[in-house]
């Protein structure tokens, strides 16, 4: 119990801190969201009404302390540009991110921990090579520019695959989770499944390559490790095969780092799921925030972000949880 309550209280530390200096930071910037959307014949009269109806005109301490009331009642107010409620906006546009964040996740984790496993087994010889190669390159690579390639590649020469949105226009589904994949297969269209999935490899595939090159990293460090241990040298001298081995007492063992990193990429993930959204026309969070941004919409940018940072923070608290069920030696602290 004292383990939630104190991570509840971090959290919400960690949301005041982040809301604070990104709200400064916007107020910083020149111009305003009155400046940016009026029209070029607007008149100083229009804008002052336009930032006295949407609170801009008074204190910065008061539109902040606002902000925090609201947002402690789940109410980010509304958007500046979309004349929406910021929680309706943040709604529609999240399965998406959700969406995208998850196939990306699975395929990093899959083939990293593949790779990194067999990188481990053929140390020092040619495939070893050719993986670490392989790796450093993926988390060397900017992901606009691989995702800029892709679509060079697979869209304009090959004209395999779709080079953005998530579906063809008026082909979406009933909405039932807001996840495509999963809405189609629940309202039987299995050529809309299609159709989504190939949407969704070039944007999952960019943001997946940085994560499954520290994955393979970590997982073959970690598996060289382990590896060296004695308990591993006498499953071995009693005859066990490699495959008994690994799965009882190399994986195991090498879990805690390799979980370690990937909750530290998540953190990554989510931030570089905003730039390939953008690359991709991918109508997520990430889009949603490259447009607020742009027009200093504060209460779009805020929401989002504070959206963001309640995420990051949950998968945090999970992987913590993770590293208890897979090694009980290990106790969280102040859970007793």
């Amino acid at each position: 119990m004292k383990f939630f309550l104190s991570r509840v209280g971090g959290a919400i530390v960690v949301l005041l801190l982040v809301s604070l200096i990104l709200f400064t930071m916007l107020k910083s910037a020149s111009g305003d969201a009155a400046d940016i959307l009026l029209p070029d014949l607007a008149t100083p009269e229009d804008a002052a009404r336009l930032r006295e109806r949407w609170g801009l005109d008074q204190p910065v301490a008061v539109q902040f302390a606002r902000f925090v009331w609201n947002g402690l009642h789940l109410d980010f107010g509304e958007s500046f540009r979309f004349h929406q409620p910021v929680s309706k906006l943040i709604a529609e546009r999240l399965p998406a991110t959700i969406e995208l964040a998850l196939a990306a996740t699975l395929a990093a984790i899959l083939i990293g921990l593949v790779a990194g496993l067999a990188s481990a087994m053929y140390k020092g010889r040619f495939p070893d090579a050719i993986l670490s190669l392989a790796s450093i390159a993926g988390v060397s690579a900017p992901s606009f520019w691989i995702g800029i390639m892709l679509v060079l590649v697979f869209s304009a020469e090959l004209n395999l695959l779709p080079s953005g949105d998530r579906m063809p226009y008026g082909a979406a589904p009933a909405r039932i989770t807001g996840l495509l994949i999963p809405d189609t297969l629940l309202a039987g269209q299995i050529g809309l499944t299609v159709v989504a999935a190939k949407h969704l490899l070039l944007p999952a595939a960019t943001l997946a390559l940085a994560m499954v090159g520290i994955i393979t990293r970590i997982t073959r460090s970690a598996i060289i490790d382990v590896g060296q241990q004695e308990f591993v040298f006498t499953a071995v001298a009693k005859g066990l095969s490699l495959r008994r081995i690994i799965a009882y007492h190399l994986a195991p063992n090498a879990a805690i780092p390799v979980i370690t990193i990937i909750g530290l990429e998540l953190g990554s993930l989510l931030s570089g799921s905003i730039i390939v959204e953008v690359v991709f026309s991918w109508p997520g969070l990430g889009t949603l925030l490259f447009q607020a941004v742009s027009v200093r919409d504060i209460p779009l940018v805020l929401g989002i972000v504070m959206t963001y940072t309640s995420i990051f923070i949950l998968l945090n608290t999970v992987i913590d949880l993770l590293y208890v069920w897979i090694d009980p030696r290990i106790r969280l602290q102040g859970s007793t």
